[in-house]
């Protein structure tokens, strides 16, 4: 006789399995049999500069936002794994001294403080021990690239030549000349520093509307001492001279502009471009050290390219994302 299960049990059964603490965690990625799991992608985030992805926007923007950044985070995700059993099966291993040196350099030449260096990673989404992931693996891919591509890279002088050829513009040193009014504020600047900083701007930014001469302000109010005595005057710079966001700025003024305030890590910065040199294109000779630099680097990332390509398709990789 068959027996009639009660719908109330049934309902019961449904949730004590439901309820059993357990989570069926979602494959996203299969890697020679080796599973990624979504989860395992999300607390991947800190270790690839994404833990501020849901920071800021709409619940849709962040939505976007975070199903880009899970299939970024899976692809390198998915290369590490492949990496990481290469490194194995040839030895090459990373230590924690070499992670420990590495920040302690990367410390010394770009930050004041630890708390500093804490600071602008959490705010380009490292958390410490992710950043330490991230260096552990920059390291190895380039442990790998040196035993594997850089001995494919080919230094012969006719493709050198070629490269200078088609590149011959990247080599153009135009020069400008600016000027400049800072107002410094400390390396472990609080608000209220920066706050007094701009009110001193305002002072500099009311005086060029009332028809005071840059060079009268940056004499009066800024605090490049140097350049203050000569009315801001820093003389003339070619392209990888100046700190970057500098640079993007002045290289696009006219002569005569001046750029909005621009904060750094030095203070608040307002620049202006007095004079302007074109620069012409310098002989394969003289440009000779940049090229093999330039080609160099862009032939191992080809190469390198290729070489994971092949990688991957020598494994069994799916990716369910």
């Amino acid at each position: 006789m068959k027996r009639v299960v009660p719908l109330v049990f049934i309902f019961f059964l449904l949730m004590l399995s439901t309820s059993s603490g357990k989570v069926f965690d979602q494959v996203v990625g299969i890697v020679d049999g080796e599973v990624i799991t979504l989860s395992e992608v999300d607390n991947a985030m800190p270790n690839y500069g994404k833990a501020n992805i849901l920071a800021e926007g709409n619940l849709l923007d962040q939505e976007i936002r975070l199903r880009q950044a899970r299939k970024e985070v899976l692809e390198q995700l998915i290369e590490e794994k492949l990496l990481q059993r290469v490194a194995s099966r040839y030895g090459i291993k990373i230590e924690k001294e070499d992670i420990d040196k590495a920040i302690e350099r990367i410390r010394q030449e770009g930050f004041k403080s630890d708390d500093q260096m804490k600071k602008d990673l959490a705010a380009h989404g490292f958390s410490p021990e992710g950043y330490r992931h991230f260096l552990t693996a920059q390291i190895r891919r380039a442990r790998i690239i040196e035993t594997f591509i850089k001995p494919d890279v080919s230094m012969a002088e006719n493709k050198l030549r070629e490269y200078y050829q088609s590149h011959a513009g990247n080599y153009i040193s135009p020069e400008v000349r600016v000027s400049q009014i800072l107002i410094q504020v400390p390396p472990e600047a609080t608000a209220n520093d920066w706050q007094t900083a701009k009110k001193k701007m305002e002072k500099v930014l009311q005086g060029l509307k009332t028809g005071e001469t840059f060079e009268k302000l940056a004499a009066l109010y800024s605090d490049d001492a140097a350049s203050a005595r000569t009315g801001g005057d820093l003389g003339f710079f070619t392209k990888g001279e100046m700190i970057p966001m500098l640079e993007e700025v002045v290289f696009s003024m006219e002569v005569g502009g001046m750029s909005g305030v621009i904060q750094s890590s030095q203070g608040l910065h307002l620049l202006k471009v007095t004079e302007r040199k074109p620069g012409s294109i310098p002989t394969f000779e003289e440009a000779q050290a940049r090229v093999m630099a330039d080609y160099y680097q862009e032939e191992v990332i080809k190469l390198y390219a290729k070489w994971l390509k092949d990688l991957k398709a020598h494994s069994n990789i799916e990716i369910k994302l």
